[in-house]
């Protein structure tokens, strides 16, 4: 295999990662929201998602930028 094959495995591999804790921690906010009330569970899941949204953001075009150069 080449680099670039390789490469992209280990993305499709990261990713599959990355949904899978994904998947594993929205029972543990349900749970949360049993302990400590559904309004701030939820305003913490939704802050924590945006946060998440702005790191993918800006990997991504960090990304693009290397590529580029």
């Amino acid at each position: 295999m080449d680099e670039s094959a390789l490469q992209n495995r280990l993305h499709r591999i990261k990713r599959r990662q990355y949904l899978i804790l994904a998947l594993l921690l929205i029972p543990n906010f349900i749970l949360l929201g049993e302990v400590i009330g559904l309004w701030f569970a939820g305003v913490l899941a939704a802050s924590l998602a945006l946060i998440g949204f702005a790191l993918l953001t800006i990997n991504r075009r960090r990304n693009r930028n290397t590529v580029e150069q």
